[in-house]
Parts: structure tokens; C-alpha cells; sequence
């Protein structure tokens, strides 16, 4: 496989992951029930790869806490989004602040902090391997 396949395929298993709970309570409180589904089916593909891969993240010490700690940091900005009073007024304001700035938070926690190097090093080195034929 090419590496940027493999970045690609970790960052939509990881990205659906840690946002698909705020998505889901965001999209189940304003009735897009079509949008809701849509990002199911996604997720549910992002469970196969996580699933897939999980032996290379439970490997590597303290990942998996940062997977928890962003999915609860980005799900519960989405969540504060949709339920606050204010969501219809002023929701672009409350994804600005809230929002955006959980996404920086765990993009650095999930892509770029010492346990995700090391992460993507193992998923490259698993994924590259030459396939053996007869």
C-alpha cells in the first residue's frame, strides 16, 4: 500500500471515531435522521479499520487514552453546541469556540504527540510488508 493511502485510511478511521458521538446527539436533536445514518454507515467502516488495527494502537502505551480524552473533548464541544439555548442563534459562535478549538487539541493529540509517531510508524511497517507469493 502507499503511504498516503495509509495516512489517509489512519486519519478517517480516528477522525469518524472521535466525532461521531457529538455528530450523532448534534444530528438526532435537530432531526436530520438522513445525516445521521449517512455518518453511522461511516463510523461503522471506521470501527472496522480501528478493529483492524487495533492490536498496532493497543501496543503503543498511552494511545488509547488519547483516543478516549478527544473523543470526549471533540463529541463534547459538538454535544454543548447542540443543546445550548443559544444553538440557533448563535451556533457558528459556539463551534468557533468551542469546537475548533478541541479539533487542534486532538489532532495534535492523535497525529503529531510522541505515542501517534510511533503509531503510524507501526501502522506503516505492518501495512508495507511484501506480500509473499508462491
Amino acid at each position: 500500500m502507499y503511504s498516503k493511502f495509509l495516512d489517509y485510511k489512519l486519519t478517517f478511521t480516528l477522525s469518524i471515531l472521535f466525532m461521531y458521538p457529538g455528530i450523532a446527539v448534534y444530528s438526532s436533536l435537530h432531526n436530520n435522521f438522513e445525516k445521521l445514518f449517512a455518518f453511522t454507515i461511516a463510523a461503522l467502516i471506521g470501527v472496522f479499520f480501528f478493529y483492524q488495527s487495533y492490536s498496532i494502537f493497543k501496543s503503543v502505551r498511552g494511545f488509547l487514552k488519547r483516543v478516549i480524552i478527544s473523543t470526549l473533548l471533540v463529541s463534547g464541544s459538538l454535544c454543548v453546541a447542540a443543546i445550548s439555548p443559544e444553538a440557533k442563534n448563535a451556533f457558528a459562535g459556539a463551534i468557533l469556540f468551542l469546537f475548533i478549538p478541541s479539533m487542534f487539541i486532538s489532532i495534535y493529540l492523535l497525529y503529531k504527540s510522541k505515542p501517534a509517531l510511533k503509531v503510524k510508524a507501526l501502522y506503516k511497517r505492518a501495512y508495507n510488508k511484501p506480500i509473499k507469493q508462491d
